[in-house]
């Protein structure tokens, strides 16, 4: 009895799971977000407004919209805007790993064991020989899907808790700062400081996936300690 009550609890899940993630795809590709950045100016007034409540605010409300699926990199332009860039991308870093967390979760705690019974090649993804822990969430991070499809694919994969952070948190790195730089150098009244932020913002673009490609190749080479 209790059994089958499980297997029912899980079922529901997934479909719930299904609900979620086309429900959200729908209502994040019908926000128009350039609007979004547009009304950057309304939102630093209303952050403004709440005090010292409003770096809370603000990464909360990042950690929830990533975990719908927001694109992370207009929240992460957003924070520039609003905070600068060294602020602005200590928040929108941190709540956007956060949102994808709970995305993680949801997806693990839903769908994990119906999915691996029914599709066992899945676990293919972090039981590679080449990809392994964290190193195959930093890959998941660098292909061009939603980060909310990759939230739920790793969920459902073997991914430990600590590798999802740490490949998160790294994986997360280059669009973000670069995004953050761009929102932080769009506030710049002078255009010399513009150019500056811009050109900062063009060279973490190409700097920073080549030092993590870099940082890859040392540790599958073995010359660096796992």
């Amino acid at each position: 009895m209790a059994e089958s009550k499980n297997k029912l609890s899980k079922k529901i899940a997934m479909v719930l799971l299904l609900i979620i993630v086309v429900g959200c795809s729908f209502l994040i590709y019908s926000v128009p977000l350039k609007e979004v950045l547009n009304q950057s100016h309304q939102i630093k007034l209303w952050l403004a407004g709440t005090g010292y409540a409003a770096p809370a605010i603000f990464m909360l409300v990042s950690a929830l919209l990533t975990a719908i699926g927001m694109p992370r990199l207009l929240l992460c332009t957003l924070a520039g805007v609003i905070f600068g860039f060294t602020w602005g991308f200590v928040l929108s870093h941190f709540g956007t790993v956060v949102g994808a967390y709970g995305a993680f979760i949801f997806a693990r705690w839903s769908g994990r064991e119906f999915v691996q019974k029914k599709f066992p090649k899945i676990i293919a993804l972090s039981q590679s020989t080449h990809a392994r822990g964290w190193r195959s969430v930093l890959f998941m991070r660098q292909l061009p899907i939603s980060g909310l499809y990759n939230d739920i694919l790793l969920g459902m994969s073997s991914v430990s808790h600590c590798d999802f952070w740490i490949g998160t948190v790294l994986g997360f790195l280059p669009l973000g700062v670069t995004a953050t730089l761009v929102g932080a150098g769009a506030i710049q009244a002078d255009v010399s400081h513009l150019a500056q932020y811009l050109a900062i913002a063009a060279c973490a673009f190409f700097l920073l996936p080549l030092s993590l490609k870099w940082i890859l190749a040392q540790r599958r080479s073995g010359k660096t300690p796992s």
